[in-house]
């Protein structure tokens, strides 16, 4: 395991690539770092009090300094592939809870890589909420990111394959985020109160990426490829919680995602792909396979250190 004495300064120079899973999961699960930063240590005790936190997603907090740091999150998630940082705030989708893991297929595909039947891997995810709504009754603009590691052994040190999925970006009323679908190139949507705001993130994030609405998972169909394997990737892929997950009626969707308190069984994501629409109700969708989630954390680490490597359009 990796240790240090985390520092404001550090969260730009230093950072952790090849990681083994349980480096990760002791970032999202284990003890808070020491530090002597008051900002730090006044976040950390409202997770070490149980509580969950409540972000706010303003534009004021893109730039500071003279820097636009919403520009340089975007510009270096594109660049890095490290698992976690000593601190990384996340300006967009701040609120989140952390989920470890197996990703599975075991349906027969076309593609490559990780895509392929009968492969399997270590997972950690992070449920989040774009913008600051967390609780029903707001329009809540759900995401989800994963981190795939090619192996079981939960000691060795690999690169990882990140995926990113949102229901609708600017948010829909929906009741439960177990009630959603979060695929690869979501729709907009429209919230005239938070238009503005949104306008400001995607202008970033065209500045950066050719397409900043689709994001393409390349990433897992190059994952694990055998000697002369051609990589094939599915165009869209989305999740869909499985019928047997029990849902429930808590207001936050952290709490709703509590795998102690709401889902003894732990939770069932479905893996669907297709290469012809992205529309969450096309009849083209095939389940390929499933994400399992067997522990579930809100914590310093999930919201504050953990980083999933976008895929850059190609």
């Amino acid at each position: 395991m990796k240790s240090f004495t985390l520092c404001l300064l550090l969260a730009t120079t230093q950072a952790f690539a090849a990681s083994s899973f349980n480096d990760v999961r002791n970032v999202v699960f284990g003890e808070n770092p020491v530090t002597t930063s008051s900002t730090v240590i006044n976040e950390m005790k409202l997770y070490e009090q149980n509580r969950l936190p409540h972000y706010e997603v303003t534009s004021d907090k893109f730039i500071m300094g003279g820097i636009n740091r919403l520009l340089d999150r975007a510009t270096r998630t594109l660049k890095e592939t490290d698992d976690y940082y000593p601190r990384l705030e996340k300006l967009v989708h701040s609120n989140g809870a952390c989920f470890t893991g197996t990703w599975n297929i075991t349906e027969a595909t076309p593609y490559s890589g990780y895509f392929k039947k009968d492969t399997t891997g270590l997972f950690i995810g992070r449920a989040s909420t774009a913008l600051s709504e967390t609780e029903r009754g707001d329009a809540r603009g759900f995401g989800f990111a994963g981190k795939i590691f090619p192996t079981l052994d939960k000691e060795a040190v690999v690169s990882t394959a990140n995926f990113f999925l949102v229901d609708v970006l600017m948010g829909t009323q929906r009741n439960r985020f177990m009630d959603s679908g979060l695929t690869n190139n979501p729709s907009l949507g429209f919230r005239p109160s938070v238009l503005k705001l949104a306008l400001k993130i995607m202008k970033v994030f065209k500045a950066v990426d050719s397409d900043p609405t689709y994001r393409q998972v390349y990433p897992i169909s190059e994952m694990g490829l055998v000697a002369g394997e051609k990589v094939k990737t599915p165009k869209f892929m989305m999740i869909k919680t499985d019928k047997s997950s029990v849902r429930n009626d808590d207001t936050d969707f952290r709490d709703e995602l509590n795998i102690r308190k709401n889902h003894p069984n732990g939770i069932k994501f479905n893996i669907l792909v297709n290469d012809e629409s992205k529309d969450q109700e096309a009849s083209q969708w095939k389940k390929i396979g499933f994400i399992q989630l067997d522990e579930s954390t809100v914590s310093y680490g999930c919201d504050r250190r953990l980083h999933f490597a976008h895929p850059k359009f190609k």
